[in-house]
This record gives structure tokens, C-alpha cells and sequence, in this order.
């Protein structure tokens, strides 16, 4: 597909635009995985990372959960699926919690890519507060499960860290990770 038809998708994106990049899954795992829109949700996927801040959250959203989806079948994830969980969270903040909970859950890649969050100590509190919230008042048993210690665990830690003046960059009140410890981010 030609960079300005995948530019006039993503500009013009509506839930009318969905089917072109669900998931269309045959039902096999691994090398015999086949998605019918996998290759034209990966081309609007790779398209609109460079421009992740500016694109339409309903599109992003679309992308992050059927991406989500694939993770279990390809025993994988997307490389960069974690800038999608990322900007879900900066710019959608409490309306897309739930969706970011989805895409997170599906695998333990999901789960491990979707933690890569750059969100600010705010923006963490006031998630981790909604969180707390719809604990607290959910009634919907699948919301429920969803709303798991993990997840809230993760806004936690993203709440409380702090943040180093000298390099504008966040760690952890116990140090540094080990993500930091093995790339050596001071």
C-alpha cells in the first residue's frame, strides 16, 4: 500500500474503518497463524509510530487491542507495542484504562511490553485513582478481573517513582531497575 493512502486511513480513521485491521484469525498457532488483516494493520501500525502523538486515540486504541489479540497465536508481540499502551495512557488517560487493561492482558508478552510506560507521576495518580475507583464500584465480573493487583501494582510504582533532576528520567525509590542496571541509564 502506497504512504499516502495509509496517511488517508489513519487522518481519516472512524469506527466504520475497524474491519481493514480486526483481527481475522484461522484458528492456528504460530507459523500456521494467519490473520487476514495482519499485514495492513502492521503497515498502519509501522506508519503511525512516528507520529504516535498526533494520531486519532480511537485508531491507536483499534490497534493496540487487536494487535494485543495476535500475541498468544504468534507467540509474540508487536515491537512497539508498548509506545501504543504508552500513548493510550498520556493522552487518554482514565477513557482508555480499561482498553489499556485489555491489550495488557492477553499474553505475557502483552504484559511485559504494555509495562514499558513513560506516563508522568500525574498522570499515574490520577489513573491509579480511577483504578481504585472502579474497583471499588464495578460490578461487571469480567471488569472486575481486569482490575487486577498487577495492573494496579504498575500504576502504583509509576505514582511513586522519582525522578532524577539531572537527567529528566524516573527510577524507582529502591534504585535502579534492572532495565537500567543492563542498558546503563544513569
Amino acid at each position: 500500500m502506497k504512504n499516502q493512502e495509509l496517511q488517508t486511513y489513519i487522518d481519516n480513521y472512524t469506527t466504520a474503518d475497524f474491519d481493514r485491521i480486526k483481527l481475522v484469525w484461522n484458528g492456528k498457532y504460530g507459523q500456521d497463524f494467519v490473520d487476514d488483516n495482519y499485514d495492513f494493520r502492521m503497515q498502519v501500525c509501522e506508519y503511525v509510530v512516528p507520529q504516535i502523538d498526533k494520531v486519532n486515540l480511537d485508531l491507536l486504541r483499534d490497534l493496540y487491542c487487536e494487535t494485543g489479540k495476535t500475541s498468544p497465536m504468534t507467540f509474540g508481540v508487536y515491537i512497539s507495542f508498548h509506545l501504543f499502551a504508552d500513548e493510550l495512557l498520556k493522552r487518554g488517560g482514565t477513557k482508555y484504562l480499561l482498553d489499556y487493561i485489555r491489550g495488557t492482558s492477553h499474553s505475557m508478552d502483552t504484559g511485559i511490553s504494555s509495562g514499558r510506560l513513560t506516563i508522568s507521576k500525574q498522570k499515574a495518580k490520577e489513573l491509579l485513582d480511577y483504578f481504585d475507583e472502579l474497583k471499588s464500584k464495578s460490578n461487571d465480573p469480567e471488569e472486575q478481573e481486569l482490575l487486577n493487583d498487577y495492573i494496579r501494582q504498575r500504576l502504583e510504582y509509576n505514582a511513586n517513582r522519582e525522578e532524577s533532576p539531572a537527567t529528566n528520567s524516573t527510577f524507582p525509590k529502591a534504585g535502579r531497575t534492572w532495565w537500567q542496571k543492563l542498558f546503563g541509564s544513569e
